[in-house]
C-alpha cells in the first residue's frame, strides 16, 4: 500500500474513532439526563391562590415523599391526587387543583422521587413512581374527610405513566385524568432522547439499555395502552392538540384502548407544557363535568 492509502486508512480509522468516542459520551449524558432531571421549587403555593394548606410527608420504597394536602370542601369528601411531569414539581398542577378546588374537591399534590422536595432516587419515567402515587393514596385514606370511595388521579406526562401503573393496584380507585402521557415510554423515547437529552434519535435505543442496566427497571412495561384497556373505571384523557413532546396521535391510542366510560378533550392550540392556560375556562368545563360526573 503506498503512502496515500495509509494516509486514507488512518483517516477512516481516526474518523471512526471520534464517531465511536462521540457517540459513548452522548449516550452517557443522555442516560444521566434521563434519570437525573435538574430539580425545581414550585413558583407559586397554594397560599397564592387563596388556599390553606398542609404540608405533608409519607416515603415509598425508603424515599422520603412531599405533598401539599388540601382539603376537601364538599362534604363528600372527595379528593385527586396530582403527579407532575419530568422535571416538575408539585407546584405544576396547582392551578388546576385550585380550579377543582373552587367546585369542592380535595387534593394532594405530590412531588415524585427525584424531583422538589422529595428524596433521592433515578428517574424511570412512571415505572417507579408508580409506587410514590400508591404510597400517596394510601395516605389520604388516613385523613377522615376523605372518602376512600371517592379518590382520583390526576397525572401529567411522566405523571401519567405514573398513575395508569398505580390505577392497575388500585381496585377502588374512582377515576382516572391522564394529561399528556406517552402510549408507551418505548414509542416515545425518540422524541425524549432528541428534546430532553438533546442527543439525535437514533441513539434511543443504547440510552434505553444504559438507563435500563443501571436502574434495573423493564421500560417495556410502561405501556398505558395495554394498561388501561385492563382498567375497570372512568378515564378522561386530555391532549394538547399541537404537543411536539408527546405527538396527540399517543394520546389518542391511549383513549382508544379504554374499554370503559371515557371522555376525550384535545386541547386546541395547545402543546405540551400550556394545556390548562391557554384555555382555563374550558379546561375547567370539561375536568368540571367529568369529576361531577362520576366523582359526586
Amino acid at each position: 500500500m503506498n503512502l496515500l492509502g495509509w494516509l486514507f486508512v488512518g483517516f477512516v480509522v481516526a474518523l471512526v474513532g471520534t464517531a465511536v468516542y462521540w457517540g459513548s459520551g452522548k449516550v452517557t449524558l443522555g442516560a444521566t439526563q434521563l434519570m437525573q432531571p435538574k430539580r425545581t421549587l414550585p413558583s407559586k403555593t397554594p397560599a397564592d391562590f387563596g388556599l390553606t394548606a398542609e404540608t405533608v410527608r409519607f416515603s415509598a420504597n425508603g424515599i422520603d415523599l412531599v405533598a401539599w394536602y388540601i382539603p376537601p370542601a364538599a362534604e363528600n369528601g372527595a379528593t385527586l391526587i396530582y403527579v407532575h411531569g419530568f422535571g416538575g414539581n408539585r407546584g405544576g398542577l396547582l392551578p388546576q387543583a385550585a380550579a377543582m378546588q373552587q367546585q369542592g374537591y380535595g387534593a394532594l399534590l405530590l412531588d415524585l422521587r427525584n424531583h422538589g422536595e422529595s428524596g433521592d432516587a433515578p428517574t424511570t419515567w412512571g415505572y417507579s413512581e408508580a409506587n410514590d402515587v400508591l404510597a400517596a393514596y394510601d395516605y389520604l385514606l388516613t385523613r377522615p374527610e376523605v372518602d376512600p370511595a371517592r379518590v382520583g388521579l390526576v397525572g401529567k406526562s411522566m405523571g401519567g405513566a405514573a398513575v395508569v401503573r398505580a390505577a392497575s393496584q388500585l381496585p377502588n380507585l374512582a377515576l382516572l385524568v391522564i394529561e399528556s402521557s406517552y402510549s408507551s415510554f418505548e414509542e416515545n423515547l425518540p422524541n425524549i432522547v432528541n428534546t430532553i437529552a438533546r442527543a439525535p434519535r437514533f441513539l434511543a435505543t443504547p440510552i434505553l439499555s444504559r438507563v435500563g442496566a443501571e436502574t434495573g427497571v423493564s421500560f417495556s412495561e410502561i405501556d398505558s395502552v395495554k394498561t388501561v384497556a385492563t382498567l375497570n373505571l372512568p378515564i378522561l384523557l386530555i391532549h394538547g392538540e399541537r404537543d411536539r413532546l408527546v405527538p396527540v396521535e399517543q394520546g389518542r391510542a391511549i383513549f382508544t384502548a379504554v374499554n370503559q366510560p371515557k371522555t376525550l378533550y384535545i386541547v386546541p392550540g395547545a402543546g405540551h407544557l400550556n394545556i390548562f392556560t391557554i384555555d382555563p375556562d374550558t379546561f375547567t368545563e370539561q375536568m368540571g363535568a367529568f369529576l361531577a360526573e362520576y366523582l359526586r
